[in-house]
């Protein structure tokens, strides 16, 4: 590498003279001091010193500039960056014979093609493959370009062959201007169809990784149809590869549907599910019609906890039905008013007044009692917020015609409340005809209102359940709530008045339901709808806290079906010897990731829950982790296995994403063209002209060490002149 070095000055004729004119000043004034010393020699000296340092002020002022070219030595070279990323190998490109080949297949063929010969008569041309930084499931294009510019000594030009579909890592128009600096072009030569191919691909599939027993089990889909014309099919869902539901299929053209299956597993035991869209005629990619997911159901027993203060019809029956159910553990509080607490089987003769006694409930029904006198005191509110907060519990709110639940919206439980109830109605609105429960949108989604299990293929038997007498009286629903039922009369400024909604809390759910008609759904049909919607709503609500569990430890994940890449957060729960909640402990745990390596985890206790503790840690790859959670003192053990799934961030079939690498090649002078008309790119990549020579400017001006300089020879002149007597 050869570098060579100038001076130049960067003034005109104006500026001369009046540098010269300001010499001219600064020797007279310097001549009448010496005079006026009587000839000192000291004097002449300081003068001549202080007229050297104008001297070089002005000189500095007319711009003086280092010019440095470095001329590289090394014959110059164009860099070939071929994409190999999944979406790569869709077969949407056609050869010179009018056959259909992959797009990576394409791009092979035309690098060994004369025209990369010809470029190699003055360059040296490399070729050098690209994906992401996790693989061939991304596309990064920046930082393969930012590699290409880092490693290369006397880069030309770069090409990309490339689909343009960049899904991970910075924007590559953030190097645009790294490359015009450095008088880069970028060229590229997008491979692929503008338009996506005739497909129906099932996206995406999930379901939970951990069911109760008679817990329904939801499987969420997205279908997309790049069809251009209205598509029929059918979704199909198999339990160990049996049948076991499916549903029509009718998707519009160029369109995106989702939704949800609901399956009640018959009994415990591991299920493999898998979901399949029955193919159409003309599908171009028949491999992306199914999903595959494991998941396992275990029978455990759930404690309930009901707490209401007169036995209305709507606490027997709920009584009746939770004590039935041999999945669940029922205790009952009832706190008469201006009376001594309710006993009998399975009573409690007070609410539990301590965080340690209420935490072994995973989940609690609050009837018409309220914070006050023999109910519910600020403490044990605070404790029940934090039960459902920190330790995954649920929440029920089943209002009465006493209004108590009204004193909640200004205790510890108010944000836990799914809706804001009217003050001006604090004992509701009862009407003489019956109203009923209207499913939203959201409501017709949610496995909650479907009773499949009862029977009912669809949630058309919701219009003939028999109405409600009495309601609560509510304004609006909280932000972040979700509205699953409206009242069917009545509305107000908000609109129609929700009537039944669930909120998600933390780690725990919560849900509203505002008549206390529900009891009168057995009506003709004895407990088919009752007993199945209360039986579902326990469950939901305690199926966080029995995802991994053992005698005195719980663990739950967020997510529990983590993809690769996302961070996963850990909150233990853990009881010491005598059942309480731990505290003054450690908790410790190891994360065998799928390709072997180990991550040892530190658990932190959260400060607002004695006996949870906290931690995350990142699925690093796909395939299934081994966690191993132990405790101190209380030498508590839990293993559990987590399920990292792939990222589908590369798709085949879908069009060719030309605008980055067109917004690129049009800002750093190079060109860009589709695959069938890459000989344009390719004629301006041969008629480019070889790199300039680097040249770096030094302007005197701007040097600090100079300005530090001249500085310094102010001080030594303003100190002489205190020496000589001149001050």
């Amino acid at each position: 590498m050869l570098e060579l070095f100038d001076w130049r000055l960067s003034w005109d004729w104006l500026d001369f003279l009046l540098v010269l004119l300001v010499l001219g000043l600064t020797a007279y004034l310097s001549r009448k001091t010496w005079i006026r010393s009587g000839g000192k020699k000291t004097v002449l000296a300081l003068e001549i010193f202080r007229f050297s340092i104008v001297f070089l002020i002005l000189a500095t002022l007319l711009n003086p500039e280092q010019v440095e070219k470095e001329q590289k030595e090394n014959e110059p070279e164009i860099a070939c960056l071929l994409d190999v990323s999944g979406s790569m190998s869709t077969l949407d490109t056609l050869d010179s014979n009018g056959s259909v080949e992959s797009r990576i297949d394409w791009a092979r063929k035309a690098l060994e093609e004369d025209w990369k010969k010809a470029l190699e008569q003055n360059s040296t041309v490399t070729t050098t493959t690209f994906s992401s930084k996790s693989g061939t499931q991304g596309t990064d294009l920046s930082r393969a370009l930012g590699d290409a510019l880092e490693n290369s000594g006397n880069l030309k030009a770069v090409l990309f062959l490339s689909d343009g579909d960049s899904n991970t890592g910075a924007s590559v128009l953030s190097l645009a201007g790294k490359c015009r600096s450095a008088s880069i072009p970028v060229y590229s030569i997008q491979i692929g169809a503008p338009k996506a191919l005739p497909d129906l691909s099932l996206e995406e599939a999930f379901a939970p990784s951990f069911a109760l027993q008679e817990e329904k089990i939801t499987v969420n889909y997205r279908i997309t149809n790049t069809f251009e014309k209205r598509q029929r099919s059918t979704l199909k869902l198999f339990a160990n590869e049996e049948l076991v539901s499916q549903k029509p299929l009718l998707i519009s053209a160029s369109d995106e549907i989702a939704g949800s299956m609901v399956w009640l597993p018959p009994g415990e035991g591991n299920y493999e599910l898998r979901l399949t869209v029955e193919k159409v005629e003309g599908e171009s990619l028949p491999g992306n019609n199914e999903r595959r997911i494991s998941t396992r159901v275990e029978n455990k027993v759930i404690k309930a906890l009901i707490v209401d203060s007169l036995p209305r019809w709507e606490y027997r029956f709920l009584r009746n039905a939770l004590d039935r159910d041999p999945g669940i553990d029922m205790k009952c509080v009832l706190l008469h008013p201006g009376l001594s607490s309710g006993q009998g089987k399975d009573y409690l003769s007070e609410f539990p007044r301590t965080k340690d006694a209420l935490a072994s409930f995973d989940v609690v029904f609050l009837g018409d009692v309220g914070m006050g006198e023999k109910e519910l005191s600020e403490a044990q509110c605070k404790n029940l917020e934090k039960l459902v907060r920190l330790q995954a519990s649920g929440l029920v709110f089943l209002p009465g015609r006493r209004g108590r639940q009204l004193t909640f919206s200004d205790s510890p439980l108010s944000d836990l409340l799914p809706v804001v109830y009217d003050p001006e109605k604090p004992t509701g609105l009862g009407t003489s005809n019956p109203s009923s429960l209207e499913l939203t949108a959201r409501g017709k989604d949610h496995w909650l209102t479907n009773l499949r299990g009862a029977g009912e293929p669809d949630r058309q038997f919701w219009d003939r359940l028999p109405g409600f007498h009495w309601s609560a009286i509510v304004s609006k629903s909280r932000p972040g709530s979700e509205v699953l039922a409206v009242h069917s009369n009545f509305r107000n400024d908000w609109g129609r008045m929700p009537t039944l909604a669930i909120r998600y809390a933390g780690a725990g759910k919560t849900l509203y339901l505002g008549s206390d008609g529900a009891w009168r759904w057995r009506r003709g049909v004895e407990d088919k709808y009752h007993y199945r919607f209360w039986s579902q709503v326990v469950r939901w609500m305690a199926h966080g806290r029995y995802l991994a569990e053992k005698e005195g430890i719980r663990v739950i994940p967020d997510p529990e079906r983590p993809k690769s890449g996302e961070k996963v957060f850990l909150r233990c729960i853990v009881l010491d010897k005598a059942g309480f909640p731990m505290e003054d402990g450690e908790v410790e745990g190891v994360v065998l990731h799928p390709n072997g390596q180990r991550e040892n985890l530190r658990f932190t206790p959260d400060e607002e829950g004695p006996g949870v503790y906290l931690a995350s840690f990142k699925a690093r790859e796909p395939g299934t982790l081994n966690m191993t959670v132990n405790t101190l003192p209380t030498e508590r053990e839990l293993s559990l296995d987590l399920k990292v799934e792939r990222p589908t961030k590369e798709k085949l079939g879908q069009p060719v994403v030309s605008r980055d690498l067109l917004h690129l090649a049009q800002l750093t002078g190079g060109e860009s063209a589709d695959y069938q008309n890459y000989t344009e790119v390719v004629r301006a990549l041969s008629f480019l002209p070889d790199p300039q020579p680097l040249i770096r400017i030094h302007r005197l001006r701007t040097d600090t060490s100079w300005g530090l300089f001249l500085f310094g020879l102010l001080a030594i002149y303003w100190t002489g002149r205190k020496l000589v007597g001149m001050i």
